[in-house]
Order: C-alpha cells, then sequence, then structure tokens
C-alpha cells in the first residue's frame, strides 16, 4: 500500500458566489499535479453526503472560503483541534453543511487523524464566477500552503508531476 494511501483533498465552495469557489478553484489548480493515490473531491456545496468521504481519510486538507476576521485574501490554516466541527461554529461563509459533517465524524469516532483547514478570507461573495482581486492573488500562497503539509505526510511530488 502506497503511503498516499488516505490522504484526501477536499474542495468546497460554490463557484457561482465569487470568492466562496475558492476552494474548488484550489482543487483545480492541483489536479494532474499529485500521486494519483491522493484523492482530490470537488464537495461543491453538498454538506452531509461528504460524510463517507471525510471518514475514510487518514489525513484531510479541506480547501474553502473561511470567515475568520482577517483581511481579504489572507490564507488561514487550522489544525486539528482548531478546526471548527460544532454546528454551532461556522466554519466557512457559505454552509454549516460541512461544520455537521465534521460534528458527525466525530461522535461516530470516524474522524481523520489529521485535519488541516487551507483557507481564503474573502472578500466579495456577490454572484458571479471570477475571484475578486485579493482573493485570486491568495493562490499561489495557498497552494504553497497545501504543498507544506503534504510534503510534512510524506509527499514528496507535491505541486509537481
Amino acid at each position: 500500500m502506497s503511503i498516499y494511501h488516505g490522504i484526501k483533498i477536499l474542495g468546497i465552495g460554490n463557484l457561482v458566489r465569487r470568492d466562496e469557489g475558492v476552494g474548488v478553484h484550489l482543487l483545480r489548480a492541483l489536479e494532474n499535479t499529485l500521486p494519483p493515490e491522493i484523492e482530490l473531491l470537488d464537495g461543491g456545496t453538498t454538506g452531509l453526503n461528504l460524510l463517507e468521504f471525510v471518514e475514510n481519510a487518514q489525513k484531510l486538507i479541506v480547501l474553502d472560503a473561511v470567515e475568520a476576521g482577517e483581511n481579504p485574501g489572507e490564507v488561514v490554516v487550522w489544525r486539528k483541534e482548531q478546526v471548527p466541527y460544532f454546528i454551532a461554529t461556522k466554519m466557512s461563509v457559505h454552509q454549516l453543511g460541512f461544520a455537521e459533517v465534521l460534528n458527525w465524524a466525530k461522535f461516530r469516532e470516524k474522524y481523520p487523524e489529521d485535519i488541516v483547514v487551507i483557507g481564503v478570507q474573502p472578500q466579495c461573495l456577490d454572484w458571479g464566477t471570477e475571484l475578486s482581486e485579493p482573493v485570486q492573488q491568495a493562490l499561489p500562497a495557498a497552494l504553497k500552503e497545501i504543498s507544506l503539509i503534504l510534503e510534512e505526510w510524506g509527499v514528496t511530488s507535491a505541486g509537481s508531476k
């Protein structure tokens, strides 16, 4: 079994609400750059339908727009205990559904052994498909954070094919 088995990356967000789709944009930037054993999933805004994906991950990176009280375009990294999983804590700007997924995974004792949320503080959540300038400019920094986490987990080809 590959050392990469059990590593999953989930991009969540709504591509038609501008910066809310940043997680999916980041996921798409990773396509074809990682070992095939690392499973990528565009989770959109599907909420509880993501429970099986989360529960089957040993190590999970979640990519999303996050409301962290930072300046637009700031990259935020939450690790393990920092990741909000209670319904009362709004993890991202677009849904409580994913917080419910994390809560259920914890409740069922099928929570990933390591979880990291790499988020970007949004500027604009209006209807549209283009990322705002600060969020667009944050993509390289967010991709670098993803690469650093994957390297920490033993993935040596993060960001290159």
